[in-house]
């Protein structure tokens, strides 16, 4: 007798038990022409277009992203040659904001013409730390190459009557901040930084030592107070300081060369070749303000020539002139190779104040705070004193009294230029 199962169930021939019916299996699914099933949904959609192959252009044409059609390739620019790291900030001073130009890959030897034909940095063995450097290098790329502070610079002496200066090189005396250039920034004669823009060290020649003077222009010397100013942090007041420093067409007068042991004749050639040389890098260096760097020029004079050009210049706003001896070589220390005339005029003023010293005359007087005794308005520092006045001015100079000076000349300003302490005025036995 065969077993019959319940509604849904049927025998499984193995076992013979009555199981559960399988559910019978639904016809797959078959979508229109032009749609396949979704996996995930189970529904019909239209189906993807199939990738097309890539066009490919001819040679020398790319395709147009808009387009798609091959149009000619555009021809490359070139990158704008700036040896400055150039920030966003810069990109008034400079041509191309941004670029760089690689100088390690410029094999180029920079060489000077001179009167027994080439000069080679690389090849003077009494160069000293001097390298040879491609023409346009940047200054901000080099190294320092003269300690100031070990080395010290050439002093001049004071000139007087009896010394004869027949036949020497007469140049003006730049009335501004003595500098060295020292191959990577500029410094003082103690070896205090200068604060100058990238745009300015930028012209100067890398891991070359200079000697000269940043300097405004004659009866500007008031105006100095900006080569003290340190970089400002701030990005507006930065820019600000950065035009000031175009504004007032700041330039470095630039008189000797440092660490070459040759004559002063051979060194003047030298430095006006390097001069015109560096200047003619204005336009590849992307620099847009005037030359900054110029050649102290030397003029050889007679001993009369000389005292008429100092009193030429002094009338002129200037402050005098130096007087440098023919085949001299450098000296870093005060030399009788070199003298200066300048004008030395005397006035009494009050003292108004007490600035306090600093350094070696720390808990001492460091300057009198003075004022004109007809225009009391016009105010100035007065140094010079001798360390007995420095240390008892409080006693010796009570606020009120009024001293002596001697000064070079007035500025533009009317304040007396370079001022020193002469004397109490008056008073017997001092």
């Amino acid at each position: 007798m065969v077993k019959e199962c319940p509604e849904g169930k049927i025998i499984n021939p193995k076992t013979g038990r009555c199981i559960k019916k399988p559910k019978e299996k639904t016809k797959k699914k078959v979508c229109p022409e032009g749609k396949i099933i979704n996996p995930k949904t189970g529904r019909c959609i239209n189906k993807p277009k199939e990738k097309t192959k890539k066009k490919v252009c001819p040679e020398g044409k790319i395709i147009n992203p808009k387009t798609g059609r091959c149009i000619k390739k555009p021809k490359e620019k070139k990158p704008t040659k700036s040896t400055v790291p150039i920030k966003g900030h810069m990109d008034s001073f400079f041509t191309g904001v941004g670029d760089t130009y690689d100088n390690s890959k410029d094999k180029k030897m920079w060489k000077h013409e001179t009167m027994s034909g080439k000069y080679d940095w690389n090849k003077d063995k009494n160069v000293g730390n001097i390298k040879s450097t491609s023409k346009c290098s940047s200054g901000t790329d080099g190294e320092i190459v003269y300690d100031v502070k070990s080395n010290g610079v050439l002093l001049a002496k004071n000139y007087s009557d009896d010394i004869d200066t027949d036949g020497w090189w007469a140049s003006e005396k730049w009335d501004g901040y003595r500098a060295v250039w020292n191959g990577k920034s500029f410094v003082s004669r103690q070896g205090k930084n200068f604060d100058v823009p990238e745009f300015y060290k930028a012209i100067m020649p890398p891991n070359i030592a200079l000697d000269g003077e940043l300097w405004l222009g004659r009866g500007k010397f008031e105006k100095c107070g900006l080569l003290r100013q340190k970089i400002p942090k701030k990005h507006e007041e930065k820019l600000k300081w950065q035009n000031k420093w175009v504004e007032s067409d700041i330039k470095y007068e630039v008189f000797d060369i440092l660490n070459i042991d040759k004559p002063f004749e051979e060194r003047m050639k030298l430095l006006n070749d390097l001069v015109k040389e560096r200047n003619s890098c204005i336009k590849e260096l992307g620099i847009k303000c005037s030359p900054p760097l110029e050649f102290t020029k030397q003029t050889k004079v007679t001993r009369d020539e000389a005292l008429q050009m100092a009193k030429d210049v002094i009338a002129g706003g200037g402050e005098g002139i130096m007087l440098r001896q023919p085949g001299s070589f450098y000296e870093a220390k005060r030399s009788k190779t070199l003298y200066k005339i300048k004008e030395v005029d005397d006035m009494e003023c009050k003292i108004t104040g007490y600035k306090d010293g600093t350094g070696k005359y720390t808990n001492m007087l460091g300057s009198f705070v003075c004022s004109l005794v007809d225009k009391p308005d016009i105010t100035f520092n007065v140094s010079g004193m001798d360390d007995k006045i420095r240390s008892s001015y409080k006693n010796t100079h009570p606020i009120g009294t009024i001293i002596t000076i001697t000064y070079n000349g007035l500025t533009g300003l009317g304040k007396p230029r370079h001022p020193r302490y002469l004397r109490i005025r008056h008073q017997e036995g001092y």
